[in-house]
């Protein structure tokens, strides 16, 4: 995070194999050929099982010089998604996808030339917005399939785009540091509108979440410059509104996240962890943290607590109760390590990005289960003309609270053939035709966690054949980390 928030350059290059439209990491791209990255998700996912509250695993890609990983966030997909600046030397700039397999794939057909994409959500239609603070800045929108569309009009020249959040109604949101410092709004067609009455003179916006109360809110490191620092918020038509009573002296509100009960929490890169209540006011702590601390972002937690990255002079990540009581965890994070963006996940575990000299994953576990506890079913054994019903899964219950299977469009329940989603045919039932004779039909159960988790799950049943002739494999390749 600090390197971005310099704008540092020249971080090296990263060997690829090209692909039709996409490009996968070589072993040796990711630092030896004795732990592809998907046994090392395999080690992660069996650790986790006995793992504590606080145990951190990172799974490493190599030097910085050939990755270099910043924004993240859980998909619609049920995957890991993050944004990989490493055209910053001489590598690529792309959006990557993380399967649970530790499947790896990379994705930079579509980003505008020179692209510099920082941070990425899940939007409401079941697509993910990320922002490109390139040559030409834009927001950017990818599908799950990777098809990447991107949006200039509208941003002011000099933008610079930096984090974006998802608001009810569809709309994305997302602060602009550039030269006319703005909050702005993307719609879900791509239109842009950006707002900037009511920030202060030398405003930096920075991080911006949404609230339980539907409320948008941003944190603004105007201090660093020539401006205040403070925690604002903005109405649906534009309103901004920016609180500064409550932040401590030279304190630096950087990432921002939504807490249960309307509460919004930030991390403060000068040493703490701050606390706004719906109606502005900021309380800020400290105690728990190490000396040298710096706070960069934060996210909440299946547990209910809310956890932060620390990419001081001892990195960790930490955890903060309802009541402000600071603990922090750094057993299994590298030395020369920076942890930044982090989100929850599907595995009940939370994510982070390393951006240090050896960039990585990194999880924690928070004591939460997995949201999946059984995978639907497809009932009875399919035949052509016969209607078959998917039996729903069941899911953990996080923070007290099941998932939603309306939250988004893209919740509920589809159909695949031969692992390929069938546009078309959704809900419980579906019926074979002559056409699926010798295929594997399944069904997914996608369903998204209230905000302030905004977690999607994506459950998958065990395939079944249906009788006839085998359908020939499909032809999509599949890019693999390999040994």
């Amino acid at each position: 995070m600090r390197k971005l928030v310099a704008a540092a350059v020249g971080i090296g290059a990263l060997a690829v194999l090209p692909g039709p439209g996409a490009w996968a990491l070589t072993t040796h791209a990711i630092g030896g050929p004795s732990r592809p990255l998907s046994r090392a998700a395999a080690a992660l996912a069996a650790s986790a099982r006995a793992a504590r509250p606080g145990t951190v695993t990172e799974i490493p890609l190599g030097s910085n010089a050939q990755i270099y990983l910043f924004g993240l966030t859980s998909g619609p997909d049920g995957n890991v998604w993050f944004a990989n600046q490493g055209c910053m030397g001489l590598g690529h700039c792309a959006i990557g996808r993380l399967d649970p397999q530790g499947q790896l794939t990379m994705f930079e057909r579509g980003l505008n030339g020179g692209s510099l994409p920082f941070t990425i959500v899940t939007g409401a239609g079941g697509d993910l917005w990320f922002t490109d603070n390139g040559r030409r800045p834009a927001i950017g929108r990818i599908t799950p399939e990777g098809h990447i569309t991107e949006f200039s009009q509208g941003l002011r020249h000099g933008s610079q785009p930096f984090e974006l959040t998802t608001a009810p109604g569809g709309d994305v949101w997302f602060t602009d540091q550039g030269r006319h410092p703005a909050i702005g709004r993307i719609t879900a067609s791509g239109r842009i509108t950006e707002f900037s009455r009511g920030l202060a003179r030398g405003s930096v916006p920075f991080g911006i979440a949404t609230g339980t109360d539907a409320q948008v809110w941003f944190t603004d490191r105007g201090c660093s410059g020539s401006g205040h620092c403070a925690v604002g918020r903005i109405t649906r038509s534009g309103h901004i509104a920016e609180v500064r009573r409550g932040l401590r002296h030279a304190g630096q509100p950087l990432g921002i996240a939504a807490a249960a009960g309307g509460e919004m929490w930030f991390a403060d890169s000068n040493g703490a962890i701050g606390q706004v209540s719906p109606q502005g006011e900021i309380t800020e702590h400290s105690r728990g943290l190490r000396a040298g601390s710096s706070p960069v972002a934060i996210a909440a937690g299946p547990d209910g607590a809310m956890w932060f990255t620390d990419e001081g002079q001892m990195p960790a990540v930490g955890r903060v109760s309802a009541g402000g009581v600071i603990r922090e965890f750094s057993t299994g994070i590298a030395a020369g390590s920076e942890p930044a963006a982090i989100a929850a996940n599907a595995d009940g575990k939370l994510w982070f990005t390393d951006e240090g000299s050896a960039s990585a994953f990194g999880v924690i576990t928070v004591g939460a289960p997995a949201a999946e506890r059984e995978a639907p079913l497809v009932g009875a054994a399919p035949r052509p003309g016969v209607p078959v019903a998917c039996t729903p899964g069941r899911f953990a219950k996080w923070m007290g609270l099941q998932p939603s299977v309306t939250a988004f469009r893209f919740d509920g329940l589809r159909w695949l053939r031969n692992g390929v989603l069938l546009r078309g045919h959704s809900g419980p039932r579906f019926t074979p035709t002559g056409h699926d004779a010798g295929a594997r039909l399944s069904c997914r159960e996608t369903v998204t966690y209230p905000p302030p988790l905004n977690v999607t799950v994506a459950a998958t049943s065990p395939p079944r054949a249906v009788p006839g002739a085998r359908a020939a494999p499909p032809s999509n390749p599949v890019l693999r980390l390999t040994a």
